[in-house]
């Protein structure tokens, strides 16, 4: 079965999802979903304590939807300037209020292959991901998880080790893999290695995708990385996600709103 058939079988049936995934990748993974559950280190919108939280990926999420919409864009990349930014989380909560909508199927893909922190995040850990699809070992099929969550699907960093990059980002396996995701989701948002890391990642990565959205953390973004990160940005850069802003007005408006409602 291709992983059109199966999301194309499931699509609209609750409950039933999970259990066709499961019949496809057992082989590799026992058939388990991934369960994005509330944890206690990482603010996860999944968490319904994290009601100022959903209130602003709303608004990032409606914006990206108008994006799309008026111009078509089925796959953005999220990065950062350097490491330690909180681009993986971002586009982890990214990819959840989208898919709590209910309306569009999303692919989170884990396209750090370095790092692998939505691998790490999510327990991917070992599970066939992207870097198996790239070296030809897996089928896409194999390299894409279901969730809890019925419109949210996960593709971990993969096995490979590190030693094979960036030759396998190369050539025409990457672009295939974005083209053959766009086939099945609504929307694929790949979370990137940091442009000023001294790799060739991120232009790799980034050649394929249809948008940009750039990760910058408040008071440890320095300006040289940003310079460097303006450099090599293209016009595919669609937005700024600002991290660690200081609560405003609009913050102590929804902290007093869902404060009253409670």
């Amino acid at each position: 079965m291709s992983l059109s058939a199966w999301v194309g079988r499931t699509a609209g049936k609750p409950g039933v999802e999970n259990a066709v995934a499961e019949e496809q990748v057992a082989s590799d993974h026992d058939g388990r979903p991934i369960t994005v559950r509330r944890d206690t280190t990482y603010p996860l919108l999944v968490d319904r304590e994290q009601v100022i939280a959903s209130e602003h990926f709303g608004v990032l999420r409606s914006r990206i939807l108008n994006m799309q919409s008026k111009s078509g864009i089925r796959s953005l990349i999220i990065t950062s300037a350097q490491k330690g930014e909180g681009k993986s989380l971002i586009s982890v909560n990214l990819a959840l209020s989208l898919a709590q909508l209910e309306r569009h199927r999303i692919l989170l893909v884990d396209g750090d292959l370095r790092v692998k922190g939505i691998s790490r995040l999510l327990k991917m850990e070992g599970d066939p991901g992207v870097s198996d699809f790239l070296r030809g070992t897996r089928a896409m099929e194999n390299c894409i998880r279901p969730t809890n969550l019925s419109h949210l699907f996960v593709a971990g960093a993969g096995t490979q080790a590190e030693d094979a990059l960036p030759a396998i980002l190369e050539g025409s396996r990457w672009p295939t893999f974005l083209e053959q995701a766009k086939e099945v989701a609504d929307l694929v948002i790949v979370d990137s290695v940091p442009v000023a890391a001294p790799i060739a990642d991120f232009e790799l990565l980034a050649a394929p995708c249809d948008a940009t959205f750039l990760v910058v953390h408040l008071r440890k973004t320095t300006r040289a990385a940003l310079a460097v990160t303006m450099q090599q940005m293209d016009r595919k850069l669609m937005g700024v996600i600002v991290n660690n802003q200081e609560p405003r007005m609009g913050q102590e408006y929804y902290s007093y709103y869902y404060g009253k409602k409670k």
